[in-house]
């Protein structure tokens, strides 16, 4: 086990002083919380643009083989940054963490934190009662499992698969939600029709 500030930078992101507003013709990309899906990717489409980034000097833009960390509320997901990455930064709502390329692999990290027992243990950690969120140190206190690089790609591999498997389930189970709700209203309306076709012909 080793603990994320052995392994990885950790660094806020981006201060915007107000609500970030789209800029369609905008060079760079805001990531904000509604942007890191539950997949572990990021959601490109209808991600806000603006012209400028606030600061002093170069915008701190995203790179790829670095992921993107919810700190607020009670869900706290990772996402792995995309590989070509756009003009991209992130909004001071998140932090970045930039793992060791040469011991930990980003989507290996990603599919760590967003574990349900992960998310369990950052729960616990967030401190706020009105919005919860987490701390810097909290972050970087958190320990990992460290096994080698190969083992990471496999267990990344198998998290995919399981989630794509949960998908394939889930819209299963919807589709005969409303298979059943579509056979209920037909009989229904057999009924319906079968009852005031006797009282007609009283």
């Amino acid at each position: 086990m080793k603990r994320i500030a052995d392994i990885a930078g950790v660094r806020l992101g981006t201060s915007f002083r107000e609500r970030v507003l789209h800029e369609p013709t905008g060079k760079f990309l805001v990531v904000q919380g509604k942007d890191v899906g539950a997949d572990g990717l990021l959601v490109l489409d209808g991600m806000a643009r603006v012209t400028e980034v606030p600061g002093k000097g170069a915008p701190d833009t995203l790179s790829a083989g670095e992921l993107v960390f919810q700190t607020r509320g009670v869900s706290y997901r990772a996402a792995s940054v995309p590989d070509p990455t756009p003009p991209m930064v992130a909004a001071g709502s998140l932090f970045i963490l930039r793992p060791d390329a040469s011991r930990l692999l980003a989507d290996y990290l990603v599919f760590f934190l967003n574990l349900p027992t992960t998310q369990v243990v950052l729960r616990q950690s967030a401190t706020g009662s009105t919005i919860p969120n987490l701390r810097r140190d909290a972050i970087e206190r958190l320990e990992v499992p460290l096994p080698n690089l190969s083992d990471q790609h496999k267990l990344v591999a198998v998290g995919r698969l399981v989630r794509q498997q949960a998908d394939i389930e889930a819209r299963l189970n919807h589709l005969r939600m409303q298979e059943l709700h579509l056979l209920a209203t037909t009989r229904a309306a057999a009924r319906t029709k079968s009852s005031t076709h006797s009282i007609s012909q009283r």
